[in-house]
């Protein structure tokens, strides 16, 4: 059975599939590996429900939050500067913050130049130009 997410909240949406076990993988639904049938069609699926901003939030900031929440909840079906910079901004979104696009541009530029090992050890955006082993990507 297919149920239409997009007449319900993202956060009841991702709520669900945190409670359901895919059928093929075992896995939360929706959070299992890259290729499972399945939980792709599910991740998938958990975009097309809707999106209402927060009140006395930035638009978009909702976006911004259902996305962060969707890489924490699977690391495995993203890529490690993902991880990073969606993992270091969601306190930001879950504050009510949204970064501009420049300031999201600095924040994947400064991402850009960490190494995967860097990516998974860094804590804030504050000490990414501390710890940065390179200078250029």
């Amino acid at each position: 059975m297919v149920v239409d997410t997009s007449l319900f909240e993202w956060r009841v949406v991702d709520a669900a599939y945190d409670r359901l076990t895919c059928a093929d993988c075992g896995s939360s639904l929706g959070s299992g590996p890259v290729g499972c049938d399945k939980c792709d069609q599910a991740d998938g699926f958990r975009f097309a429900a809707i999106e209402t901003d927060r009140p006395a939030t930035p638009p978009g900031t909702e976006h911004g939050l259902r996305v962060a929440t969707a890489v924490a909840r699977a690391r495995h079906r993203h890529g490690t500067r993902a991880r990073c910079g969606f993992e270091l901004g969601l306190p930001l979104l879950l504050g009510g913050q949204l970064p501009g696009t420049a300031q999201a541009q600095a924040y994947r530029a400064a991402i850009d130049k960490l190494s995967e090992e860097e990516c998974e050890r860094v804590t804030s955006f504050e000490e990414i130009p501390g710890i940065s082993s390179r200078r250029v990507r």
